[in-house]
């Protein structure tokens, strides 16, 4: 999918305002877990009313992110009867073990890390068929 250009603001309505920033760090604060420093993303921006969005890259990049975060907080206090292996989710729902990588990466499906494996919760399950 092609990003558009943005000239005009869609907040504000100033004219030939939009600027493309790149390379912009910014931490998030995720509700219940504290905060997290996300670099590298990409976005327009009014000059006028510095208003704007990121573009579809960095917002996966920021999507991904949180989850990695959420999930290696939730690691410490996640019991393995929790957890599913990724073949098994993947069975379970009826998909390919490369859209349960992908649902994962994209914070659809809640994960933990257990060593450098990232292992589904099994009551993930309902809340995404």
């Amino acid at each position: 999918m092609k990003e558009k250009k943005w000239v005009d603001c869609p907040s504000c309505g100033s004219k030939s305002s939009m600027v493309l920033k790149s390379n912009i760090a910014e931490n998030y604060h995720v509700k219940d877990y504290g905060s997290v420093k996300i670099t590298g993303l990409t976005g327009h921006f009014c000059k006028v009313c510095k208003d704007g969005f990121y573009n579809i890259k960095s917002q996966n990049h920021i999507n991904s992110t949180v989850a990695a975060f959420k999930a290696r907080k939730d690691s410490n206090s996640v019991v393995a009867a929790e957890l599913v292996s990724v073949d098994e989710m993947a069975k379970r729902l009826k998909r390919t073990r490369q859209s349960i990588h992908k649902m994962m990466n994209n914070g659809k499906i809640k994960y933990v890390f257990v060593g450098d494996i990232r292992l589904p919760l099994k009551k993930q399950e309902l809340a995404i068929k």
